[in-house]
């Protein structure tokens, strides 16, 4: 058996997941039955397009803490000693970093790990500035009055009156002379590369603020509960979820200008501070590696008081919205904490246009038209119908009964498929006629199908901040559970693939929160697909629409990504949840590639944006898996990717990859 796994594993990248799945199919003789009419119920349904997805998760997946324990190790005998080497040739002046902790009746044990994770660091020009909320336990100041007298890169404010947690932290700021400042909390660790790693990015990047990624561990720091993998900035992510805890640093000047944390808060300061730095900074660094272990216990102040962290934190996130001058409310998702819903309020002068394509199919088109107009209920819309050739009498017959329909617009197309060209063409015939003047164009699908009511509302409302480009929905299979399209990775599975395929969704609070709310939360993607997106005019006319070179596939990541390359910014929105019939009207999905030459076009012209990898995917995750699944092993590299979001004029943001470091 083990020669077999060290043969599968020397072929190419594909063949050696489908020959690890395989080898994990047969091991498990004891499910063997099971899984195998698994296997035969996904072919049936879906092909082997949904048979490769099926067996890939077969697969068991790797044990988060025998895996954090596997990097750890080769942390120490292979990374750290290559970063030390690499710290004695970082430019001069090497920038100082000050490490900001506010103590109060921290135990023993942690306090000291805490202060060991600061000194074992492998790069030495940095400040500890720890204040202490008078603690009543008489080890705490006796541990840093230790520490102190050991190291003069401590520097210590011991309070004689409890004042809180912001308080403390402004003291602990206040003995800053550092030009950047990192947030630890007392009872956390720094992994050893921390803070080379953000001297890295301040010589290269000058970040106003930038942020890691993380593991949540068990109070003894031995069980991995979580690990937080996070995507690149993402403005919208953050206003739905606190998706930047650990570990965060800011330009120390840029704290200074906010006034430090609101002492007015006791609870949720990190997230008003984080809210107020990102509204000021012109650049942004995500570093995708973990640099934060965060200790999970008891004493948690944020879960023992649930309630008063979401009414605080909305609170946050209204003032937040206020002072952007957004017309927007903001609203806690009352079914998972430390979520929220930013409403952001629609003009009575929005129209949209839903242009629909189609070859016969008349039940199918019925089907979706009759869905939208009885789930559309406030967004001003026509219906626009591209009848493209249709030979079917019966289909014919129905869109002829259409044209006497209010709001619905019947044109006809000849020719060759071509799902670009017939958009696009869509969209001339709309200005030619000037019948209404639309604010967004919805690109649907003819075997969509709107169940809930509000659909579109939320999608447009999504899209009024001037800088919002193109919105995607929510996707399901018509078994109504199982996920279609949760936004697009742009590099996964080789080219592009929906996020959270075939996943199925569920009201347990869990489930719904996992991989960090992804699939619950509005926020930033790379692309969505065109079986319902929702685009501004004025972006659609920009960037002159889709691209006619791609007849069949992809031509709706490549109008998102060139949308993107333009400033506007792409939201998922899984409020708007529609149910996809996918590939009924051109068939189901082959195991072979239905449009090579498009794939090649594509793969060519954004072949940059591939070999860098979609910003909003981290690349701790396998790029074989739509789930959000952590690689076995852990990456352990030298030279880091950062993700950089700079802000490039008052009204828009991009995003740009920087090079190997």
């Amino acid at each position: 058996m083990s020669s077999l796994v060290s043969a599968v594993r020397r072929l190419p990248n594909q063949m050696r997941v489908l020959g690890d799945s395989l080898y994990h199919l047969f091991k498990n003789y004891s499910d063997l039955g099971h899984n195998s009419q698994k296997l035969w119920r996904a072919w049936r349904d879906g092909g082997t397009y949904r048979l490769k997805y099926t067996l890939l998760s077969l697969r068991p997946p790797a044990s988060p803490t025998s895996n954090w324990q596997h990097y750890q190790q080769r942390l120490s005998s292979e990374l750290l000693p290559a970063l030390q080497a690499k710290v004695l040739t970082l430019d001069h002046p090497t920038p100082t970093i000050a490490v900001v902790v506010p103590t109060y009746n921290t135990n023993a044990n942690m306090l000291q790990a805490m202060l060991d994770s600061v000194l074992g660091q492998i790069y030495p020009h940095w400040q500890l500035c720890i204040a202490d909320d008078a603690s009543t336990h008489p080890h705490v100041r006796k541990i840093l009055e230790r520490y102190a007298a050991q190291d003069p890169r401590i520097r210590l404010h011991l309070g004689t009156t409890n004042h809180g947690v912001s308080h403390t932290s402004n003291q602990a700021l206040a003995l800053v002379d550092a030009p950047f400042t990192v947030l630890l909390d007392h009872d956390d660790l720094l992994e050893p590369q921390a803070l080379y790693r953000v001297a890295e990015s301040i010589l290269a990047e000058n970040p106003d603020m930038l942020y890691s990624d993380e593991v949540l561990l068990d109070e003894r720091m031995h069980t991995v509960l979580q690990y937080f993998h996070r995507p690149t900035f993402s403005p919208e992510y953050l206003r739905s979820h606190p998706y930047i805890v650990h570990m965060v640093g800011f330009r120390t000047a840029l704290l200074r200008q906010l006034n430090g944390f609101n002492e007015q808060l006791d609870i949720s300061q990190d997230y008003d501070l984080i809210l107020r730095a990102s509204e000021q900074s012109n650049t942004i660094v995500h570093i995708p590696e973990i640099l934060y272990q965060w200790r999970a216990h008891s004493g948690s102040a944020g879960h023992s008081k649930m309630a008063q962290v979401m009414d605080t934190s909305t609170s946050i996130l209204q003032k937040h919205l206020d002072r952007l001058q957004l017309d927007a409310k903001a609203a806690p998702d009352t079914s998972s904490f430390n979520y929220f819903h930013t409403h952001y309020r629609i003009p009575d002068n929005q129209r949209v246009a839903i242009i629909i394509p189609t070859k016969n199919h008349g039940a199918l088109v019925r089907q979706c038209i009759n869905s939208i107009r009885t789930t559309v209920q406030t967004v001003a819309y026509d219906i626009v119908l591209i009848d493209h050739a249709s030979t079917d009498p019966e289909s014919i017959a129905y869109f002829e009964t259409l044209k006497s329909s209010d709001n619905t617009i019947v044109l006809r197309y000849e020719g060759s498929f071509n799902f670009s060209s017939i958009n696009n063409w869509a969209v001339q015939q709309l200005e030619q006629l000037k019948q209404h003047s639309y604010s967004h164009y919805l690109f649907c699908n003819n075997d969509i199908e709107a169940t809930h009511p509000g659909w579109l509302e939320h999608m447009l409302a999504q899209c009024q901040p001037v800088d919002v480009g193109i919105v995607g929905a929510q996707l399901l299979y018509p078994d109504r559970i199982s996920i279609q399209h949760a936004g697009v990775c742009v590099g996964l599975h080789g080219a592009a693939e929906h996020y959270g395929k075939f996943h199925q969704i569920s009201d347990d609070a869990v489930q719904r929160t996992m991989y960090m709310g992804r699939l619950i939360t509005t926020h930033e993607v790379s692309a969505v697909t065109a079986a319902c997106l929702l685009m501004r005019k004025e972006t659609f006319d920009a960037i002159t629409g889709y691209d006619d070179q791609l007849a069949v596939g992809f031509g709706d990541v490549d109008l998102c990504l060139r949308t993107l390359e333009q400033g506007w910014r792409i939201l998922y929105c899984p409020q708007a949840s529609l149910i996809h019939h996918e590939s009924y009207s051109r068939g189901k999905a082959q195991g072979y590639d239905p449009h090579p030459e498009d794939s090649a076009f594509f793969t060519t012209r954004w072949r940059n944006w591939l070999n860098a990898g979609d910003p909003y995917f981290n690349p701790a995750y396998s790029i074989n898996h739509t789930d959000w699944v952590v690689k076995d092993p852990i990456a352990c590299q030298t030279n880091l990717q950062r993700r950089i979001w700079q802000r490039r004029t008052p009204e828009r943001q991009h995003l740009e990859h920087s090079s190997n470091i």
